[in-house]
């Protein structure tokens, strides 16, 4: 008999907890505490985990699911440090101190605090300031992560449009060389050959991160190829790769029937 009683009770306290979860505050409604929580994410929170924590009704609830959200990244479990916590904070106050160039936007806002974030410190950087003929541009070099679909090696490339401005990142397929290069007027922005070979003229190390982001691929007739499009994405996309959202959205069906303990520690299970 007691066990149908708690049945009584817990399944209709489950259904009403979902629908009241099923409402959505807006970001700009939650305290500041919590839109911090969401900046501070921006790029690593899935759209699942979002979701779930916008549905959240009490400061408690977010509490514990901001808790359960560093759980699930935390490589060493079992040690008091969440090593992946530390270092994401890291990047994010480096980028808000050294990426404000020529903006009035907060560094994590730009294209390299962007990348900063989400890949770290470059293996290497090479900076074109004052080449003659090139635009302001950088390019950081990175080893890729093969568990999260990258290539072994690639390179990014941020530049300052028309040479002024904020950096911003550099597509070889919708840029082009020609963004990079002061003086176009003899060159035809279809004749890519020719515009990487005036490139090897100008800053020969910048000729071929202009045509590919994977250093040794040089396209067919050097045309930019939409695999750079495709490495973009993958790169956006890889900090949130094998991350299991099923917490985040069990966190509101049991939110308050389970303890603490249980909810950041779910495993997902037929």
């Amino acid at each position: 008999m007691r066990i149908k009683n708690a049945r009584v009770i817990v399944l209709p306290f489950i259904l009403m907890s979902f629908l009241l979860a099923s409402e959505k505050i807006k970001e700009k409604d939650l305290p500041l505490k919590y839109k911090e929580f969401l900046k501070l994410t921006r790029y690593i929170i899935q759209e699942k985990e979002k979701d779930a924590f916008m549905q959240l009704t009490s400061d408690r609830d977010r509490d514990i699911f901001i808790e359960a959200f560093w759980k699930q990244r935390d490589p060493t479990p079992g040690t008091p440090e969440n090593e992946f916590r530390t270092e994401h904070l890291k990047r994010f106050e480096y980028v808000n101190e050294y990426f404000k160039r020529s903006t009035q936007r907060e560094g994590w806002m730009t294209d390299q605090g962007r990348f900063y974030i989400i890949l770290g410190p470059p293996t290497s950087i090479e900076r074109f300031y004052g080449t003659l003929g090139i635009y302001p541009c950088e390019v950081w070099s990175y080893y890729g992560d093969a568990k999260k679909g990258l290539p072994p090696h690639f390179v990014l490339v941020f530049f300052q449009r028309r040479g002024s401005g904020e950096f911003k990142l550099y597509d070889p397929v919708s840029d082009g060389p020609t963004a990079l290069i002061v003086n176009t007027r003899d060159l035809d922005v279809e004749d890519y050959e020719g515009m990487y070979d005036r490139l090897v003229e100008l800053a020969p190390s910048l000729a071929e991160p202009a045509i590919t982001m994977i250093p040794g691929e040089i396209p067919y007739n050097y045309t930019p190829s939409p695999r750079n499009a495709i490495l973009l994405a993958d790169i956006i996309e890889s900090p949130k790769k094998n991350i299991n959202p099923a917490y985040a959205t069990n966190f509101l069906t049991y939110k308050g029937v389970v303890s603490t303990e249980q909810m950041t520690n779910f495993v997902d299970s037929e």
